[in-house]
């Protein structure tokens, strides 16, 4: 994961350092942070846990996690293109 998160950090630190309005900074990085922490993490950490204990009696389970972790990549993709056409960034 910190092979996502550093170069994603990074990409938002540079686009705050030379942007002027911040507003796309807090929209861009909330979209997208946001929903990683709220849906994606959660369910690759319970799926990682699920499979370190062997615990195949979960894979439903497992299932819907994953299912929900593509609902918060589709709902960050769709707030991440928002904060970029509300800046202007889409003309």
């Amino acid at each position: 994961l910190n092979v996502v998160t550093l170069p994603l950090l990074g990409v938002i630190t540079f686009c705050a350092i030379t942007l002027t309005d911040v507003s796309f900074v807090l929209a861009f990085g909330g979209a997208t942070l946001g929903n990683a922490l709220t849906y994606v993490y959660p369910a690759l950490m319970y799926r990682a846990v699920v499979k370190q204990q062997e615990r195949t009696e979960e894979q439903m389970g497992v299932n819907v996690s994953l299912a929900s972790a593509v609902l918060g990549i589709v709902m960050g993709i769709i707030g991440a293109r928002m904060a970029i056409l509300k800046t202007g960034g889409g003309h």
